[in-house]
């Protein structure tokens, strides 16, 4: 092991030399295992993605033009609502002061499916609504006997 005291032009080199390398070493490990990680998810996609339908995104309510204030703005760009000869402004159902344009706030919900303000999760209702339309309906027995007494 060489001293700095010995060689110190050299030493100092030296040093530096190493801390770059477990550095950099150390960064291409991580740099690997993040392109591994990827890789892996670019394989296997989620099967589902977490955003809303466009159905959804189609239907919300619209905001008019009469009613939008000079001060409102679009969280998302930033962007005062009346500047835009033409807005498309929406509501989300979550909140009336959640105001967004629309062509920010679609990308968002078709990604994420929450509201990019308080975070409420209209993906998940969506999905459960969906999932109450795939259940069958049981008949209740009493029904049925009714119905085949007026026949019968």
């Amino acid at each position: 092991m060489r001293r700095e005291s010995d060689h110190p032009g050299a030493g100092a080199a030296t040093g530096a030399g190493e801390a770059q390398g477990a550095g950099g070493e150390g960064e291409g490990d991580v740099l690997t295992q993040m392109i591994q990680a990827l890789l892996r998810d670019a394989d296997m996609p989620p099967r589902e993605v977490e955003g809303v339908s466009e159905e959804f995104c189609d239907a919300l309510d619209r905001v008019p033009r009469n009613s939008l204030k000079p001060s409102q703005i679009c969280p998302i760009c930033n962007n005062p609502f009346v500047e835009d000869p033409y807005p498309l402004v929406v509501q989300l159902p979550c909140h009336p002061t959640h105001m967004f344009d629309l062509e920010c706030l679609r990308p968002w919900l078709r990604l994420r499916g929450t509201c990019p303000l308080d975070r409420v999760d209209f993906a998940k209702r969506e999905r459960e609504k969906a999932e109450e339309r795939r259940k069958p309906v049981v008949p209740d027995d009493d029904e049925e006997e009714e119905w085949d007494g007026m026949y019968g």
